[in-house]
């Protein structure tokens, strides 16, 4: 691709097993049915680039594939689903990262090999990423352990070269949390999930979490789930109630959902709408992909092109 992307990210590439139906392990050799089972694209970062293009925008990830068929599956999905893999490699050694979901309906358990999930290093991005795109998404920053030190820095510069910069940091396996306040005043969006932003804030409850963290400087955007989802920015707040969704009208799983909020909303920012606007499509899009295996099947594909708005 020629054209400047709108977004890049570093990826946290893996494929995704996901396991449907009786789905908790019996140890002590007990076989047991599942109902179904899928096998897709996986990885925050992954998720969020397909979802953010199949609304209009350009995006592309740096990364690191294996050298097994797992790569091959990445590569050639990616690709036809027109994300830009220009920085994407394959490792001759490490094998491509894979998850294991066992979903229940409203709730999911997860398994990683991480494999090349972490393989990004500070050597992989390079100077010519900031001419590359307009914005710097960063997601997973648990599980890129290798970039966690080094973000700080990149964040100034990314500044520094007039990018616009968000956060999603999914979940801490490790449950320390550290790292992300120090982050946020170089960061635009930040996009927890009501439960990590109560965990990184140190706080009781989402309002609260949501005060504390936009003290530091960004549009902080906390996902609720079937709570819709609210943002803070100052003294300003703004909420968006999410749809019902009925469990009997098709939901398949959660896995997903809130990278897809993720992109809905920041292909929404990025293209000026207001606040409101950005939420309601950011749930649009968190609720669209409930009803298929996995994150990326049942995506919302609406072709959202700039217009006259301003951010607001």
């Amino acid at each position: 691709m020629n054209d400047r992307l709108d977004v890049l990210a570093v990826a946290d590439i893996c494929v995704d097993l996901m396991l449907t139906g009786n789905v908790r392990p019996q140890f002590h050799q007990v076989e047991q049915l599942v109902d179904d089972y899928a096998l897709e694209l996986g990885g925050s970062a992954c998720i969020f680039a397909t979802q953010f293009v199949r609304l209009g925008g350009l995006a592309g990830l740096v990364g690191w594939t294996g050298p097994d068929m797992f790569g091959d599956f990445v590569l050639t999905k990616l690709r036809d689903l027109s994300v830009d893999t220009a920085h994407v490699r394959r490792h001759p050694e490490i094998k491509t990262g894979l998850g294991v979901a066992l979903a229940e309906p409203g709730d999911r358990a997860i398994l990683t090999y991480l494999g090349t999930i972490d393989a990004v290093q500070l050597e992989d991005l390079s100077d010519d990423l900031f001419s590359a795109t307009r914005h710097w998404h960063i997601a997973s920053y648990f599980l890129l352990s290798r970039l966690r030190t080094h973000w700080p820095q990149w964040l100034q510069r990314c500044r520094a070269a007039n990018l616009t910069t968000s956060l999603d940091t999914n979940w801490d396996p490790a449950e320390g949390w550290e790292g992300v306040t120090e982050l946020l005043p170089w960061i635009d969006v930040f996009l927890p999930n009501e439960a990590e932003a109560i965990a990184i804030s140190d706080e009781s409850d989402f309002q609260m979490a949501g005060e504390k963290l936009a003290s530091y400087g960004p549009l902080v955007v906390i996902k609720r789930g079937a709570e819709g989802a609210v943002a803070f920015q100052g003294a300003r707040r703004w909420t968006a109630p999410a749809e019902t969704v009925d469990a009997s009208s098709g939901l398949v799983d959660q896995v997903g959902a809130g990278d897809n909020f993720d992109a809905g909303f920041l292909r929404g920012w990025l293209l000026g709408l207001s606040v409101d606007e950005c939420l309601n499509l950011g749930c649009r899009c968190a609720r669209s992909s409930l009803f298929a295996a996995g994150g990326i099947a049942a995506q919302l594909t609406e072709n959202i092109q700039p217009d006259l708005k301003r951010k607001g």
